[in-house]
């Protein structure tokens, strides 16, 4: 605690790491961890916070400079198709039109692949991605096919244009 020298009221130093403690409170409340550095975020909300990081396939993102490149990240996600499925993606093969199950797998396989992209950015201490590829890839034999999807980027440090 620190006295005021003009009228000696006594007040609590505010400094940086209270600011930190201060914003952290609210992201536990408000779920919005954007501008918190990793090592405040306690464990139970990393997921959280990695969800929500920037992600692009551009070289920059809009409003940010990047201050580092840390590493390039990578996920890889394998979808098993199940026969009825298959049974039914092959008929659509033969008469034409769009798979509404083959789809869902590939739109699970995206998001499962991204989630992941973003979880091994942030234990990197990355806050954005830039430069994401998505592949997808269809591996298949025995009577058993499986659609794998591999998400690459570069995990970046990034600095807030200030406008």
């Amino acid at each position: 605690m620190d006295t005021c020298p003009a009228c000696g009221l006594i007040y609590s130093r505010f400094d940086d790491a209270a600011a930190l403690k201060m914003r952290v409170v609210r992201a536990r409340t408000s779920g919005d961890w954007s501008g918190i550095p990793a090592h405040a975020i306690p464990v139970e909300f990393h997921a959280q916070a990695a969800a929500q990081m920037p992600v692009t396939t551009t070289p920059m993102l809009p409003g940010f400079t990047i201050a580092k490149a840390i590493d390039v990240v990578s996920a890889e996600c394998a979808f098993g198709m199940n026969l009825l499925k298959d049974f039914y993606a092959s008929v659509t093969d033969v008469v034409g039109g769009r798979s509404g199950s083959t789809q869902k797998v590939l739109r699970e396989a995206r998001r499962q692949a991204m989630a992941e992209l973003r979880a091994e950015a942030f234990a990197l201490g990355a806050d954005g991605i830039v430069g994401v590829k998505l592949d997808f890839n269809e591996f298949s034999g025995g009577g058993k096919s499986m659609v794998f999807v591999v998400a690459t980027g570069t995990a970046v440090k990034l600095t807030q244009i200030n406008r």
